[in-house]
Parts: C-alpha cells; sequence; structure tokens
C-alpha cells in the first residue's frame, strides 16, 4: 500500500513542479523564399522573386525556417493575402511538406501531402489575410523548412517577399515551452524525498 502511495506522491509532486499551465509562446515565421512554378511541358521553370501565385499550371510555393518552432505546437496558421485583386479562384489546394533546401528549386513542383482547401473569403482585400490551420502537420513535421505547396483553377495572385501591402505569406505557430531542466531536477528530487519520508514512516 505504501508503494501506490509513494508513487502518487512521486506523480503529484512532479506535476507541481512541472510548467504545465505555462503560457504558449506564439512566433510568426516570414518565408525562406515564395514563388511561382511553372509545372507545364517544357516549362519547369521557377520564379522566386516575382508573386506568389496559383493559377492552373502554375503552382504558388513558399518555404519556412522551423528552427525557431520550439515546445508542443498548439496551433499553427499559414496565411496569404491578395497582391492582385480580385482572386479569381475561391479555393486553393494546400500541400505541405519537410525539405532540407531553403530556397525554390524544380523539385518543389508538385510537391507535398493535401492538407486541404483554403477557401478564400469572396470579400478579402488589399492588407487582409487568410488563414488556414496547419497545424497537425506542423506538429508532426521534423525538417529544417515547411513548405506549402498551393494550387489553383482560377488565378490567385498574393502578396510575396518581393511584392506585398506589408507582408508576405506567414506561418504563425503557438507552442508550450518544454520543461526546463532545473524544474525536472527540482520535481525528482522532490519526489524521491516524499518516497524515503514514507519508507521511513
Amino acid at each position: 500500500m505504501k508503494t501506490y502511495i509513494a508513487i502518487a506522491a512521486m506523480a503529484a509532486a512532479a506535476a507541481s513542479f512541472t510548467p504545465a499551465a505555462e503560457a504558449a509562446v506564439t512566433v510568426t515565421l516570414n518565408p525562406s523564399s515564395d514563388g511561382s512554378l511553372y509545372t507545364c511541358a517544357g516549362c519547369n521553370a521557377v520564379s522566386d522573386g516575382d508573386y506568389l501565385m496559383a493559377s492552373g499550371y502554375i503552382q504558388g510555393a513558399v518555404k519556412f525556417a522551423s528552427a525557431p518552432i520550439h515546445g508542443t505546437v498548439t496551433q499553427a496558421l499559414l496565411s496569404v493575402n491578395p497582391y492582385g485583386l480580385p482572386l479569381w479562384g475561391s479555393d486553393v489546394a494546400v500541400y505541405g511538406y519537410g525539405t532540407a533546401d531553403g530556397q525554390l528549386v524544380a523539385a518543389d513542383a508538385n510537391a507535398g501531402t493535401f492538407l486541404g482547401t483554403l477557401h478564400l473569403p469572396a470579400n478579402l482585400g488589399y492588407g487582409q489575410d487568410a488563414f488556414f490551420d496547419v497545424t497537425g502537420f506542423v506538429a508532426a513535421a521534423h525538417a529544417p523548412y515547411l513548405a506549402f505547396n498551393l494550387r489553383s483553377s482560377g488565378t490567385d495572385v498574393f502578396s510575396s517577399l518581393e511584392y506585398n501591402y506589408g507582408h508576405a505569406a506567414q506561418l504563425l505557430v503557438s507552442s508550450v515551452p518544454e520543461p526546463s531542466q532545473p524544474s525536472m531536477l527540482a520535481a525528482g528530487l522532490l519526489a524521491m524525498g516524499l518516497l524515503l519520508r514514507r519508507r521511513n514512516g
């Protein structure tokens, strides 16, 4: 019986010292590279100094360094905002993938796993962001760069690093930091102390 009490005391002590209620930290990531990929036969062209555009055989692509993301990801949102209006494709297919290359390359064409469809608001204006939830993808990804491939049957011209009305596409990530080493050590010492006390009692 004392063993079970000691285990419970250890769990309680660890919980009391683990910063479970620590506030989430949100970082806003700007692209390392963005632009358009031309996938038509004979094209195979990469344009990373122009707009972030998705239109038929032209795929938009944007990459973010993952280094600033720490701890357990609780929410991640990809944002885009228009550089050209109107946006002719209201539905944008979003594909995600991890990569070691921070710049756009030809291999980024048709890359990624389908994450879902971004439904653009009908009244989206200049400087206004549309958001798409990519929490599951970002939380599970383990790569130096997180990349997104955007595809539309219409013509959508979004802001890029070079052409924008305030900022390019962004990745907003909220995460809870991992417990610090000192707090984990303190929890362990307290738990051991309680265990010894129970044994001696």
